[in-house]
């Protein structure tokens, strides 16, 4: 397998288990008016980041959260195939979603809103998804 076409499912089952947390701050200002008048606040908070103001630092932070996430969803897949219900199979992914995202705030210099940015921006930028994947099997042959 490809690093090109591993990383593809890393980062949607990534950014999927991620999701959540985006719904979550979409979700919260529409709770009650003083929450509403602080969302334009939240939006300005969410990272700001484009291929070019990336450092190695943080592409380094990003490949350790990959990967970090890659082994969340490893241990949580069989376990949301192994419920019977619908019901059970939601508990499961809430409970892995809660666990991607503190495998990402676990790393230093990267937070989920961070995570989220670059692997959008990663999805459009090709040199930059070039520079993760370099990163990602550097990763892989050091351990």
């Amino acid at each position: 397998m490809t690093f090109k076409t591993m990383l593809a499912p890393v980062m949607t089952a990534a950014l999927a288990l991620a999701t959540p947390l985006a719904a979550q701050e979409t979700e919260a200002p529409q709770q009650g008016e003083t929450q509403q008048s602080e969302a334009p606040a939240q939006q300005s908070e969410a990272p700001q980041i484009t291929a070019e103001s990336l450092s190695e630092e943080q592409l380094d932070a990003f490949v350790e959260a990959l990967v970090a996430i890659e082994a969340v969803r490893a241990d949580y897949l069989p376990r949301i195939q192994q419920q019977e219900s619908e019901a059970e199979q939601k508990a499961v992914i809430e409970e892995a979603n809660v666990a991607a995202i503190e495998a990402v705030e676990g790393v230093d210099n990267m937070t989920p809103e961070q995570y989220m940015a670059i692997g959008k921006v990663a999805q459009q930028d090709e040199e930059l998804n070039a520079r993760i994947l370099a990163k990602l099997e550097e990763a892989q042959n050091e351990s």
